[in-house]
């Protein structure tokens, strides 16, 4: 019965260790999920969203001068006279509701509704332009957590291959087949590399704690963060880049929705200058009425045309102004297009050079490894100075470090890339 029940508890463990595993591999946070994560909970974002409530309390003023303006008052007047003969008091009440309309207002309540659709448009092209800005900046942070892993494996690897050559060179000075430098030197190198593994896991955390900050992950909510700095290749061409940031470039839309709010603008000005014709009633009671000592209802109707003759050049300043101000967005508009092709083209050039770099090191990274071997095995047999070999240990740590800060910097320009044709969104590079 005891075996069964050790049998039991065996099979139980192990279930409980595999579900362990499964929630923390689970727990793991990946590119997509740091994407959704970003987009949800940055704080810079969660602001920049603000611009479509503003956005709508536009369009509600917007949309409200189309409707009548509506006021209502109420008053009461106690007046105490002295005379004479007697005391007096005279009470005076009364109340009226008052509506408003403009018919015509020189064409600025047509201009300010046309400029509500385009704010509209402004704001969700400032939330997708800082949407687009936030996760490339978002890859720049995933991808060096991930390079800092990199550089405590090949660290680590350092280590244990130093350890291995110290107890190698312990036992043969024992066998009368090295000295107390070679030791010495072995030590050496090995406390390098420890030192070197501690650095590592320092930038790790920082890296970790950065990122985790930029999706709004508290520190006491950590996750882990699963991913490879596998390269994607950089498909396409400048030329299909240009026009996909030209489609997709949320920044150069917004200065084009601008332009035609500032056309809008104008004519508000201008509209200073023109006559406005304006409708109003009233209706209420008054007591006394008359100077009655009666109380009565009133009313009055009213249909009113306001020409202006002279604002001492105010509407007309203004106007000049906000056609200065629509040249200068022109300016901005035929700047942008060239900042986004001269982007598109520095990104393609980054592209190339980071390539180039990428393919070096893979090729340094094979022949290091085949250097520490041949090294190896000739400090075996006695034909290797123990310097090479320390030599090689080194170079291959190096290599191994060098390889992935090309992955990694081979990563950012095609990150760059996306983020310059406003599509780094929908990119799916690690997106696997």
């Amino acid at each position: 019965m005891t075996k069964n029940k050790m049998i039991l508890f065996s099979i139980a463990f192990a279930l409980t260790l595999t579900a362990s595993c499964r929630s923390a591999e689970a727990s793991a946070v990946g590119i997509n999920e740091a994407i959704e994560l970003t987009l949800t909970n940055n704080s810079g974002l969660r602001s920049l969203r603000q611009e479509t409530i503003k956005a709508f309390a536009f369009q509600i003023q917007a949309d409200g001068t189309l409707l009548p303006s509506l006021s209502a008052n109420a008053y009461l007047d106690r007046q105490k006279e002295s005379t004479t003969n007697d005391e007096e008091r005279n009470d005076n009440k009364g109340a009226r509701a008052t509506l408003e309309q403009v018919i015509y207002s020189g064409g600025k309540n047509s201009a300010i509704r046309n400029q509500s659709k385009q704010v509209k448009n402004i704001a969700e092209m400032i939330i997708a332009n800082g949407e687009n800005n936030t996760v490339g900046e978002l890859y720049a942070r995933f991808y060096n957590v991930l390079l800092q892993r990199e550089r405590i494996k090949a660290e680590e690897s350092a280590v244990n291959t130093s350890q291995q050559h110290l107890k190698e060179v312990e036992k043969m000075r024992q066998l009368g087949l090295a000295n107390s430098l070679e030791v010495i030197r072995a030590g050496q190198l090995l406390a390098t590399n420890t030192a070197n593994l501690s650095t590592a896991k320092g930038l790790y955390e920082s890296a970790h704690i950065s990122l985790m900050n930029y999706m709004g992950i508290p520190p006491e909510g950590r996750r882990e963060v699963t991913g490879e700095l596998s390269v994607p290749e950089a498909v396409g061409t400048r030329q299909a880049s240009l026009e996909v940031a030209r489609e997709k470039r949320a920044d150069l839309k917004r200065l084009e929705e601008q332009l035609e709010y500032q056309k809008n603008q104008i004519l508000i000005e201008k509209s200073g200058t023109r006559p406005k014709i304006t409708f109003g009633a009233s209706a209420g009671y008054l007591n006394p009425y008359l100077k009655d000592d009666r109380g009565d209802d009133t009313w009055r109707a009213e249909l009113s045309v306001t020409v202006p003759i002279f604002d001492r050049n105010t509407a007309r300043g203004n106007a000049i102004k906000a056609g200065a101000v629509l040249e200068q967005d022109k300016i901005a508009l035929e700047q942008k297009e060239l900042d986004v092709k001269s982007e598109v083209e520095t990104a393609w050039a980054e592209i190339e050079s980071t390539l180039q770099h990428l393919k070096a090191s893979e090729k340094a990274l094979e022949l290091a490894k085949e250097s520490l071997r041949l090294a190896e095995v000739g400090f075996r047999e006695g034909v290797t100075p123990q310097l090479d070999l320390l030599n090689a240990q080194t170079s291959l740590t190096s290599a191994r470090l060098d390889h992935a800060r090309s992955q990694y910097n081979h990563l950012l320009t095609i990150v760059a890339l996306k983020v310059t044709e406003g599509t780094v969104i929908e990119w799916t590079g690690e997106r696997r």
